[in-house]
C-alpha cells in the first residue's frame, strides 16, 4: 500500500479499483472532495461494495488521467 500511496498523484490520477468481480472508478476530480489518501480509497472500497478496508485484500488498481473539457456557451463568445 506504501507503494501505491507514493505513486498515486492526487488530483492528477484517476483510479479503478477491481476485485472478485466488484469495480469502482473515481476521476482526478474527486481528490478535490477526498484529498487524504485513506479517505479516498476507503470511499471508493465501499462504491465497489467492498469493506472500507478493502485495499488489506489487495485488489487490482488502475490509474488514468482524464482531461478536462469547458464547454463553453454560445453567450460567451
Amino acid at each position: 500500500m506504501d507503494d501505491l500511496r507514493r505513486k498515486l498523484r492526487p488530483g492528477i490520477d484517476g483510479v479503478v479499483l477491481r476485485f472478485d468481480g466488484r469495480r469502482a472508478t473515481f476521476l482526478p476530480s474527486v481528490w478535490e472532495q477526498l484529498p487524504r489518501f485513506d479517505d479516498f480509497f476507503r470511499h471508493l472500497c465501499l462504491k465497489a461494495g467492498l469493506p472500507a478496508d478493502c485495499l488489506r485484500l489487495h485488489p487490482q488498481i488502475d490509474v488514468y488521467q482524464a482531461e478536462k473539457i469547458l464547454e463553453v456557451s454560445s453567450g460567451n463568445r
